[in-house]
């Protein structure tokens, strides 16, 4: 067996061993190495593409169908399809997932019980597993803060670079600093348009309106060939987050909790997409950075031996 792997299973066990002894400090600093080892592996071994991806859920299935947990299995079939075609997961092929914290039974819908089935641990030991990390709790003023300095980052990233050092791309099949900006810009320009929906609808679908007709109504990732140079696109990002940090810096509090209907994530609000738009664009910071450099990424080593 891959010695990673063998490691993430120690992990694991020490660290439940430790909160069953209540030495939950303990616990929390091997679940960070856990964390630390899973985010490796997955980055090492993770498919890359469309067809990769699809191609890893269905060999998951035909390897190991009847080993996966029978409440997720039939959703998992209707995966493959959408990411081969390019198109969005909806809600309805892939529902709330929530997990029982003591015994690890899955939940699966909107119908959440007042107690596991298998162990009877009460509702509240369940965790949900949201779709990504973007979308976990937020602060409106961390999240504010986040949204203003964020072009300020992207300004760093950037600078020293010329427009044509910013359209090369640091590898084959590697985005360039140029598209990472497009992206990001494609991003912003979908924030920008929820939040004027969201603060003046009530309850907005959310799929009935799209930035490009190119990307799937419902998808918050997409990109476009704007045919403009990176500092004119930067330039634009700019311009948009300082017109939605200003609007946002003036909500009073309750009208961060206004929201609308999304196929992907069900009820999104103000706050959790300004979380998931300020999210977003951190992850993406590391890549515009090294690409603006003219390389990739860099990479926490691994252990020797893995």
């Amino acid at each position: 067996m891959d010695d990673r792997l063998v490691r993430i299973g120690r992990l694991a066990a020490a660290a439940r061993g430790l909160e069953r002894e209540g030495a939950y400090n303990g616990a929390k600093l091997i679940r960070a190495a856990l964390t630390s080892e899973l985010t490796r592996y997955a980055e090492a071994e993770g498919p890359s593409g469309a067809a990769a991806a699809a191609g890893a859920v269905e060999a998951l299935l035909a390897d190991m169908e009847a080993e996966l947990p029978a409440a997720i299995v039939p959703h998992l079939h209707r995966i493959p399809g959408p990411i081969r075609a390019g198109d969005t997961i909806p809600l309805t092929d892939a529902p709330r997932c929530h997990v029982c914290r003591v015994c690890g039974e899955i939940i699966v819908g909107e119908d959440i019980p007042v107690s596991c089935p298998t162990c009877a641990a009460p509702a509240l030991s369940f965790r949900e597993e949201l779709p990504v990390w973007y979308l976990e709790p937020a602060d409106p003023r961390a999240i504010l803060a986040a949204l203003a300095v964020g072009t300020r980052h992207v300004l760093e990233a950037t600078r020293g670079a010329g427009d044509a050092a910013l359209a090369r791309p640091p590898a084959t099949g590697e985005w360039s600093a140029r598209q990472t900006l497009e992206h990001l810009l494609f991003a912003e320009e979908l924030f920008a348009r929820r939040v004027e929906r969201l603060l003046t609808e009530q309850e907005p679908d959310l799929a009935s309106a799209a930035v490009w007709s190119q990307t799937p109504v419902s998808s918050d990732e997409g990109s476009v060939d704007t045919g403009e140079a990176a500092s004119a696109i930067a330039a634009r990002i700019r311009e948009l987050r300082g017109a939605t940090v200003a609007r946002l810096a003036a909500l009073p509090d309750a009208d961060w909790g206004r929201g609308g209907r999304h196929p992907e994530w069900g009820r999104v609000t103000v706050l959790s997409q300004a979380a998931y738009f300020a999210r977003h664009e951190a992850s993406h910071m590391a890549q515009l950075a090294a690409a603006a450099d003219g390389r990739l990424p860099r990479r926490v080593a691994r252990v020797p031996g893995a």
